[in-house]
């Protein structure tokens, strides 16, 4: 069992206290912004709009941005009336996803473990819905997240509905849920891959007459220094950050959907495929409202 499913175990069971449930929560708590290093490492991310992405932060005035006040937070969670008297939450994850809240907006990855561990302790919420519009984002914090959702689902039902758009990241958290949703046929799906840039500055180097020469510990310590070419060994060093990242990717989705070797291969192609797509191929199960799917939630058991 997972840290979190053991908290949810015993939370089910009420061998915690108020002060004690609200204790536990306070320990999963989001910073209040992306770390810088937040930006750097494997991504989980639909491809054309992290380039679309990556190119907005790169023409940015950082120091100008920094001194922005910071904008509004939306809220996190939403509550719909449900069955009984009980209500649904309806946890929402926008834009990109990092384990803090980005100046360039999106969601943290840290609040939503928050949002869903509260929501499982609350005797007056009788499911949990996830609503999802996202291209993806950092691997980092996106496992913990669908650890956290799988959890869930052993106290409460938790479902997903992918509004328009639930690739990379975003759908590895959605794969975990009890049920998949899409809110239309032309609603993009899946983009099951993982990608990390490292740029090999060493020819523009030696065009204006500068060597890098690196001095560390071993030949990986040093890999992506600016101006330094990138050796083989190092090549192979960052494809395997990728490699075990989306090993995990993969897992997740073939355990969370149900899938055999061969339906996991036909879906992991790093793109994205159309709601009508995805149900074909078992990443969704079913094209409907999101009042539909709150409705339905709202019955289950």
């Amino acid at each position: 069992m997972t840290d979190a499913a053991l908290l949810f175990d015993r939370l089910s069971r009420a061998q915690f206290t108020p002060a004690e449930i609200n204790s536990l929560i306070s320990v999963v708590a989001p910073p209040p912004q992306a770390r810088m290093s937040d930006y750097f490492g494997v991504w989980a991310y639909e491809p054309d709009r992290f380039w679309s992405q990556w190119k907005i932060i790169g023409e940015t005035d950082m120091a100008r941005h920094l001194a922005m006040p910071a904008p509004p937070k939306t809220p996190t969670v939403l509550t719909e009336k449900g069955d009984g008297g009980r209500s649904i939450a309806r946890v929402v994850l926008r834009g990109s996803m990092m384990k803090g809240q980005s100046s360039f907006g999106g969601t943290s990855t840290v609040q939503l473990r928050r949002d869903i561990r509260q929501a499982v302790a609350d005797p007056n919420i009788s499911g949990i819905l996830l609503d999802i519009d996202s291209p993806g984002g950092t691997v980092a914090g996106t496992a913990d997240l669908a650890a956290e959702v799988k959890a869930a689902r052993r106290r409460k039902p938790v479902w997903a509905h992918i509004d328009d758009l639930g690739a990379s990241a975003a759908y590895w958290v959605a794969s975990q849920a009890d049920q998949v949703f899409a809110n239309d046929k032309t609603a993009l799906v899946g983009s099951i891959g993982t990608l990390m840039t490292v740029y090999d500055y060493s020819a523009q180097a030696e065009k204006e007459g500068v060597k890098a020469i690196v001095f560390a510990t071993g030949p990986l310590k040093g890999a992506g220094a600016p101006g330094a070419p990138i050796t083989e060994d190092q090549r192979q060093y960052f494809q395997s950050l990728v490699d075990d990242s989306q090993a995990s990717f993969d897992a997740a989705v073939r355990s969370g959907r149900g899938m055999n070797a061969s339906q996991l291969a036909a879906v992991r192609t790093g793109g994205v495929f159309t709601a009508s797509q995805a149900l074909d191929l078992k990443l969704i199960d079913g094209i409907r409202s999101i009042d539909r799917t709150l409705e339905a939630l709202a019955q289950a058991k």
